[in-house]
């Protein structure tokens, strides 16, 4: 009974994981960053922290030069992680690069990682300017958001 539940869980998540609603916004995202790109991941670390879906606060920032070692635009569909799940803010995290898939109010989008947040508590992201404004009606802050990692 017990691995029936848990396979219909893991089925029921796998689903929707792979699934874009019908309000998906297609953006670009920024190119996978490389060594040679100036992002360095830390050599035998995990691939990411737990799966989700977390919930969390939505905010955005002015990106620029990120704590992953890459350079963003506001245009670009990026995020800061917060620290409990970035790490270290002073080194490159084994997240960075990694992609999240945010379902809001108004849209489901993906956003790369590519910066931290110190500020941020656990479940919450940072947003491009453009990336919040893809995935929110919100002004300033969205409240109770969800995401999970997703294959870039």
């Amino acid at each position: 009974m017990k691995t029936t539940i848990a396979f219909a869980v893991f089925a029921g998540f796998l689903a929707s994981a792979l699934a874009l609603d019908a309000a998906d916004t297609h953006a670009t995202l920024p190119p996978q960053p490389t060594a040679s790109s100036g992002l360095r991941r830390r050599a035998g670390s995990s691939n990411v922290s737990a799966a989700g879906p977390f919930v969390g606060k939505l905010t955005w920032y002015n990106v620029g030069g990120d704590a992953c070692g890459t350079k963003s635009k506001g245009t670009d569909m990026v995020a800061a992680l917060n620290k409990p799940q970035y790490g270290d803010v002073d080194k490159v995290s084994p997240n960075c690069g990694k992609c999240a898939k945010i379902k809001g109010d108004k849209a489901t989008i993906v956003v790369r990682i590519v910066d931290a947040c110190p500020e941020c508590k656990f479940g919450s992201l940072d947003l491009s300017k453009a990336a919040f404004k893809a995935v929110t009606k919100a002004d300033g802050v969205a409240n109770k958001i969800s995401w999970s990692w997703v294959k870039c």
